[in-house]
């Protein structure tokens, strides 16, 4: 009898495991973030050394490019401002002047998420600017206007909102070559700025 089970057990394993079926599932797909994510933004800050305010606009993209855990962007900017000061040793006694700086950049953005939706920034940009000057006294007025080459770093804090909006406030320091005006100089100044981004 019990050789009949045994038999009969030994007998059915072959049945019992051709019904076991393995199930090979390939491995999900690999999600790379290889698309750019446009962006407009915009500042206002405070030349220390010039004692002016400056605006900037900006345009340009998020990149899928990470480099340690800094993600990258790259945009174009235009900003405005001015400097009075360039234009004294050049005034006359009692006149009066004005200078434009109309700074036109590309640059480069360097992002680290810190927690949450806050995040670090580092980066530069090279361009250049238009200056336009004017100078008054003695009942008559000169004009004149160049472009000079321009150079910024900038650093400072982010934070995501959500995924369409950011804000940030830092502070950058910007040289301005000097123009071709005889006894103007423009020097190099530190601005401190916030502003917000649209990302779209």
């Amino acid at each position: 009898m019990k050789n009949t089970i045994l038999l009969s057990l030994l007998l059915a394993m072959p049945a019992l495991a051709g019904t076991t079926q393995v199930i090979n599932e390939p491995p999900p797909p690999t999600v790379t973030n290889d698309s750019w994510q446009w962006f407009i933004g915009g500042s206002a800050g405070y030349l220390l050394d010039y004692e002016e305010d400056m605006y900037t606009l900006r345009i340009g993209a998020n990149s899928p490019w990470v480099f340690s855990g800094w993600s990258v962007s790259l945009f174009a900017e235009g900003g405005w401002t001015e400097n009075h000061d360039a234009l004294d040793a050049v005034t006359p006694p009692g006149g009066d002047n004005e200078i434009d700086l109309v700074p036109i950049t590309l640059n480069a953005r360097f992002e680290h998420l810190i927690s949450g939706g806050l995040s670090a920034y580092v980066g530069g940009g090279l361009g250049a600017s238009y200056v336009d000057a004017e100078v008054s006294g003695f009942g008559a007025t000169a004009e004149a206007d160049d472009w000079v080459f321009t150079a910024q770093v900038f650093a400072g804090l982010a934070y995501h909102v959500n995924d369409n909006v950011e804000i940030f406030g830092g502070a950058r320091w910007i040289y301005f070559d000097d123009p071709s005006f005889s006894g103007v100089s423009l020097d190099d100044d530190v601005l401190f700025e916030g502003g917000l981004t649209f990302h779209f």
